[in-house]
């Protein structure tokens, strides 16, 4: 009778540490299960492309980043000869598609494009200037590209190169180093130079770089028969208080 009984409160022994078990076994599993779901649904920080547009967005005017996004879309896509789109672009094609983007008409050739804007040095290139090569051996200039991305003595274009297509280079690649000819600046009507201005539609009148101290009744006088109010009213101005590096068209008399 005495070892049935002591059988019997084994068994309830060992039922109990297993009972005990079970529950540790349990729990930490749920605390494992817990801790798993925390880190895989925890947010993670998007990479990004600081070479390109987006580096430095805020000191970039907004013309500027839509030329640049629109040239930029294009990346990948063949080279043709007199092309303008997706199906096909060449070099001074890409330049005039995206400027046509923020509604900016260039010529049609990078010779002619070369002739618009000022003229700007190497070191002081900026994101949306156009920069030109000589690289047919003619000693004049017959490609263009767009510069997206400044950093130190790296500058970088995106271009229609006729062996690889639309793509990135850069003007330490000792091929473009070396057929590099000029970098060149252009603005739109009403914008200011403070980094990286582009463009300028045909002008149907004459146009006028402000500079330091310039007033519109100071620029008025400069052109007989134009007033302060009508520089003001052709270049939409809401104020006149002018910036120098603004590009203002003048009406003609």
């Amino acid at each position: 009778m005495k070892k049935y009984i002591y059988l019997l409160l084994c068994v309830l022994v060992l039922a109990s540490c297993k009972s005990k078990h079970r529950v540790v076994t349990s729990k930490s599993s749920s605390n494992t299960h817990r801790s798993n779901t925390y880190k895989t649904t925890k947010p993670v920080p998007a990479k990004r492309d600081r070479s390109l547009v987006t580096e430095n967005s805020e000191s970039v005017t907004g013309t500027t980043n839509k030329v640049i996004r629109k040239a930029l879309s294009f990346k990948g896509t063949k080279y043709k000869y007199g092309g303008t789109s997706k199906n096909g672009m060449d070099c001074s094609g890409l330049m005039y598609t995206s400027f046509k983007s923020a509604n900016v008409i260039l010529p049609r050739t990078s010779i002619d494009q070369s002739k618009k804007g000022v003229r700007v040095s190497k070191s002081s290139a900026q994101k949306g200037d156009l920069v030109f090569f000589k690289t047919g051996g003619k000693g004049r200039i017959n490609h263009v590209g767009l510069v997206v991305s400044v950093d130190g003595r790296d500058v970088k274009f995106v271009h229609s190169s006729s062996s690889r297509g639309v793509m990135i280079s850069s003007l330490k690649e000792g091929y473009w180093s070396n057929a590099f000819s000029q970098i060149r600046r252009v603005y739109s009507k009403g914008t200011v130079n403070s980094s990286a201005p582009i463009t300028s539609a045909s002008s149907k009148g004459k146009t006028y770089v402000v500079k330091k101290g310039d007033t519109l009744y100071a620029i008025a006088r400069k052109y007989a028969g134009v007033s302060a109010s009508n520089i003001l009213d052709y270049n939409k101005l809401s104020t006149t208080s002018l910036s120098p590096g603004m590009v203002l068209e003048i009406p003609k008399k």
